[in-house]
């Protein structure tokens, strides 16, 4: 009999508004959707996936069902920093490198290219 499946609740360090900790070790975290409910500062990776030789920067398509920007184009590739963690240990995995980048050549495909022709001009400030 297969075992039922239990949804794990990710829970994320929160962050005073200079980016520190607050609270030691498990006080001083979250459920993810307790963070985003409360509107908590929390960290998050961000890794670009960027082809020199054909000057492209790859971005994926969101999916409809996730609870933020569904369906929009984003980065090449984002996600939470669980508590605990940094963000080099999640933004890189370090064990069994050949199988993850057979998997990530099938992933390619969601992505799309995108051209850099364009010159940033100025900067908008929030």
């Amino acid at each position: 009999m297969a075992e039922p499946y239990v949804e794990q609740v990710e829970y994320l360090d929160v962050l005073t508004k200079i980016g520190k900790k607050i609270g030691k070790k498990i006080g001083g975290s979250k459920p993810r959707g307790d963070v985003h409910r409360d509107g908590d500062y929390h960290k998050a990776v961000h890794v670009w996936i960027f082809t020199e030789s054909t000057q492209e920067l790859l971005l994926q398509k969101r999916a409809d069902c996730k609870d933020s920007w569904p369906g929009l184009w984003d980065i090449s590739s984002a996600g939470h920093i669980s508590a605990g963690d940094s963000s080099l240990i999640t933004a890189q995995y370090k064990e069994n490198n050949e199988a993850r980048s057979l998997i990530l050549q099938k992933q390619l495909r969601r992505y799309a290219p995108v051209s850099l022709t364009a010159e940033v001009v100025n900067f908008l400030q929030f």
